[in-house]
């Protein structure tokens, strides 16, 4: 019934609302650097992906030219590595940096065009997550069992921190004839946050219609301000999904969870894709555009780090009456 309400209410506005004609050649804008690094520990390369903003309304000259990066870490020069074409972990026409990071390395970039002014960012990498227990067990849903992942981890006092978190869901098929080719397919989780109030909490119109936040490629992402220094176990749900079996196949299912500590950068930049995703009154001109973040000074894009927590694969848990 609210939704109902809610789309009604929508077509009022939209039948209302009024459109404006203008030009871009008429906006003043100029060309920038473009920057995008999010250097992360448990691997040993950190990809950097660099471009020029393009103006629509008229060609540049210096289109063409080629950057000029500087990556620093903890002060010292780091060599940059160029792919024209994509491998494995790297897409094509990307720049790199070999080695791998640590807690509290700080990472400096400057990218620069023979046109444009001289981009500049810096991060560090955040502590590791302060995890304790980890679990995956059955609950008794509205509609039957559910799945409920369940994250037991102490805040520290006095420090401004950022979390996030993704599960990732295996489902793999083996078949008893041998004509038929075994199968694994990875999906992200859509998690249920009904229940937990760090990641669900609604105002304004999102608690009038009972409109439920998006969260930016399913990672779901918080900060400490109501639990700074605290011990705090974190709740969030799925269905369950049991598997399948028979004569002719076997389905089983796990789930693999990766636990992130943000850097303040790489938070806000998120939080940021969030807004504009869920900005629904935006999208019809009936709120303000949300705009993206950026701490490239000179620049637009985003120099952010995390700390990585990667689980091992976990089966999916049984019904206690399941042989």
């Amino acid at each position: 019934m609210r939704y109902r309400m809610w789309f009604i209410l929508l077509g009022f506005f939209i039948c209302q609302s009024c459109t404006h004609d203008f030009s871009l050649r008429e906006m003043d804008a100029e060309s920038k650097a473009v920057l995008f690094c999010m250097p992360f520990t448990g691997s040993d390369t950190t990809l950097i992906q660099v471009a020029r903003s393009r103006l629509i309304h008229r060609p540049e000259a210096g289109a063409a030219s080629k950057p000029t990066l500087l990556f620093k870490l903890n002060g010292e020069e780091k060599a940059v590595k160029y792919t024209e074409t994509a491998t494995g972990l790297l897409p094509a026409q990307s720049y790199y940096v070999l080695g791998r990071l640590k807690e509290d390395d700080r990472i400096e970039m400057e990218v620069s065009y023979p046109d444009l002014p001289l981009a500049k960012a810096q991060t560090v990498i955040p502590k590791a997550f302060p995890l304790e227990r980890l679990e995956v067990v059955l609950t008794d849903g509205n509609y039957g069992w559910s799945i409920q992942f369940r994250v037991s981890f102490t805040d520290t006092a006095g420090t401004e921190d950022y979390y996030g978190m993704r599960v990732l869901k295996k489902k793999k098929t083996v078949y008893a004839s041998p004509e038929m080719r075994d199968t694994i397919q990875y999906m992200p989780v859509d998690l249920d946050l009904e229940k937990e109030p760090l990641l669900s909490e609604k105002t304004g119109f999102d608690a009038i219609f009972d409109i439920s936040k998006e969260y930016y490629r399913y990672l779901y992402c918080w900060d400490d301000s109501k639990i700074e220094g605290k011990s705090y176990m974190l709740k969030v749900g799925t269905y369950y999904d049991s598997g399948y079996e028979d004569e002719e196949q076997k389905e089983t299912i796990a789930y693999k969870i990766y636990l992130y500590k943000l850097s303040k950068e790489m938070y806000t930049y998120l939080q940021a894709l969030n807004r504009i995703q869920n900005n629904d009154l935006g999208k019809y001109g009936l709120a303000p555009i949300r705009s993206h973040y950026t701490n490239v000074e000179n620049g637009i894009g985003l120099l952010g780090g995390c700390n990585v927590y990667e689980s091992d694969w976990i089966s999916s848990p049984k019904e206690k009456n399941d042989n």
